[in-house]
This record gives C-alpha cells, sequence and structure tokens, in this order.
C-alpha cells in the first residue's frame, strides 16, 4: 500500500534443553520406546505424514512450550507407563522457574528449536532417562 511503512524481522531461534525422566511398562523393550520418544520429539516428518514435536511447522512466534503438551505427547507413546519433565529450559542459560510455572515462555519474535543433532549441539538438545521396561 501506498503511504504504508513495512517492517520485517527476523524469527530469533532459541534452542531448547529438555530432559525427560520415563517409566516404561515391564513387557516393552526400553529401546524400542526410546526410538519412539526420539521420533515424536523429532524436527522430521514422521510415517503417514505426521510431524515431529519440534517440527518447524508445529511451531509459531511467541508459542511457549508447555509441560502438559509435552507430557501428553510423551504419554500417548505404546510402553510409556509414567513420564516426568525434569528439565526444560532455553539452552546455556540458567533455569527461569520454567518447571514450577509449567511453561518456557517465548518472546514475539522467537521460535522454539530442539534438533536434538549431535553434529550441532547449539540447536537444542534431549535427554531421555529410561527406567522399567526389559
Amino acid at each position: 500500500r501506498i503511504g504504508h511503512d513495512l517492517e520485517v524481522e527476523w524469527a530469533e531461534y532459541v534452542p531448547i534443553e529438555l530432559e525427560l525422566s520415563v517409566c516404561v511398562l515391564p513387557h516393552f523393550l526400553r529401546g524400542h520406546v526410546t526410538a519412539a520418544l526420539l521420533d515424536v520429539f523429532g524436527n522430521r516428518v514422521l510415517s503417514k505424514g505426521r510431524r515431529g514435536f519440534f517440527h518447524p511447522d508445529n511451531l509459531s512466534f511467541g508459542a511457549g512450550l508447555y509441560v502438559s503438551q509435552i507430557v501428553a505427547a510423551a504419554q500417548a507413546v505404546p510402553g510409556v507407563e509414567s513420564v516426568r519433565v525434569t528439565k526444560l529450559q532455553r539452552q546455556f542459560a540458567a533455569p527461569n522457574r520454567e518447571l514450577e510455572n509449567g511453561v518456557l515462555p517465548l518472546g514475539p519474535l522467537e521460535v522454539a528449536q530442539l534438533d536434538n543433532d549431535p553434529s550441532f549441539p547449539e540447536r537444542g538438545r534431549l535427554t531421555l532417562v529410561m527406567h522399567g521396561g526389559r
């Protein structure tokens, strides 16, 4: 439009550090459940067109990460008896009561990033502490 200024700003990716403590049902193999959780919390397109939790199309500007959403996604994996989020914070930053508040807030131009790629550890990290199972 004539007479209107347009200002475009880049999104700022915020690498996330997430740690889950997972209890596996006794008749499931711990390794299979671990692999399924890594897929669910990945950043890729999964089977049947589903997307991982941290796929860029699932995340939007300023949308905080809620502990309840993370627990619900993990609990939906077959073989998971219970799950507890033990760490949720910005990578390279001290905790800021994210677990107590149940949310990791993000600014209006920030987007969460968790690639969990050993080649690029600065793009977020997922740690799974598995208990039980076989």
